[in-house]
């Protein structure tokens, strides 16, 4: 049911978008904002439902608990910047969404060094 209320709200916001850029560009960017948001608001449901089932396959892991976390975090940033990034594409400003999508690319990077780590250490064992 929720993917009918997004559907229908996208849909009667770009309405609302071609009607309102042609006198008010400025507008139409508030427009698809509210909606981004409205949508995300229409998803805090599922999202809760997500992180119960996610903390609930934690609590039943017997190994590799120390890289559930960093699957989870990377899992965030990449959700947040392809947010954000459309977000800013939908404004008309795709070289900033060009950085906001590097700079996630960077952070990813950053929360995954300690994987990395222990990879290193695991092939210097078997050799």
């Amino acid at each position: 049911m929720e993917v009918l209320k997004i559907a229908a709200l996208a849909l009667c916001a770009v309405i609302l978008i071609v009607l309102v850029k042609n006198y008010k560009p400025e507008l139409g960017t508030l427009t698809a904002l509210a909606c981004s948001l409205l949508i995300l608001y229409f998803l805090v449901d599922s999202i809760k439902y997500a992180f119960a089932y996610v903390a609930s396959l934690y609590d039943g892991l017997e190994a590799g608990k120390a890289y559930f976390p960093v699957i989870i975090k990377v899992l965030a940033i990449a959700y947040i910047t392809e947010f954000t990034a459309q977000l800013c594409k939908d404004a008309g400003e795709s070289s900033i969404a060009s950085k906001v999508e590097l700079g996630g690319k960077i952070i990813i990077f950053c929360v995954a060094i300690p994987v990395f780590r222990s990879i290193f250490s695991l092939v210097e064992q078997l050799l």
